[in-house]
């Protein structure tokens, strides 16, 4: 088994411990038992459990943002990528709750050492988004408003949703509620709802 896929195992065993037993009651040893990685493949890897759970939360965050911004680069106008948006956003959830119910748990997950580079981390990404959008500001398509309250006004709604269905308070699929909460994220966000987002670049979906 190369390195790369032994760490890749350690932290596919760590997230289904987390799952099964909690943040805190797991232990390496519960890691290692699932992993089948020695404890000093595990310490040279991670460090501790703090580094395991901090390598876990980065590479399902990573798997998030790649997600969300593959979709939007598709979306020919302005519409459209906020559909893809919160689409994409409820889609990867229903698709990988224990992962996602991870990252929610967020104050658990990251110890305070690796919460600088974790929130560095989603700002960077969410940055990277916000890029996207831009031309659509620039058209008068999308309001200009600052990149902190996008995050709010275009996936509030989903992730509250989206916590009542892992937390098992939700009756229905999240995915059956993507137009309307998407629709709902466009007459925030757009300077016209009316209108359909300006095409620019790429294709049209």
């Amino acid at each position: 088994m190369t390195q790369v896929d032994r760490k890749s195992a350690i932290l596919s065993a760590a997230l289904a411990v987390f799952s099964e037993k909690g943040i805190e009651a797991t232990s390496i040893e519960d890691i290692r038992q699932r992993s089948q990685a020695s404890v000093g493949s595990i310490y040279h890897h991670f460090g501790n459990k703090e580094g395991i759970a901090a390598a876990l939360f980065a590479q399902g965050l990573d798997s998030y943002w790649q997600q969300i911004k593959a979709n939007v680069a598709e979306a020919g106008n302005a519409e459209f990528a906020i559909h893809a948006i919160v689409s994409t956003h409820l889609n990867w959830i229903v698709e990988q709750p224990d992962m996602a119910r991870f990252l929610f748990a967020r104050r658990q997950a990251v110890s305070a050492e690796h919460d600088d580079a974790i929130r560095q981390r989603t700002a960077s990404h969410f940055k990277e988004v916000f890029e996207k959008l831009k031309p659509w500001f620039k058209q008068g398509v999308l309001r200009r408003l600052p990149i902190e309250l996008y995050g709010p006004l275009l996936l509030g709604p989903s992730q509250e949703l989206a916590r009542n269905w892992l937390g098992g308070r939700l009756g229905f699929s999240p995915l059956t509620a993507v137009d309307e909460l998407s629709s709902a994220a466009w007459r925030t966000l757009a300077t016209n709802p009316a209108h359909t987002g300006v095409s620019f670049g790429g294709r049209k979906t």
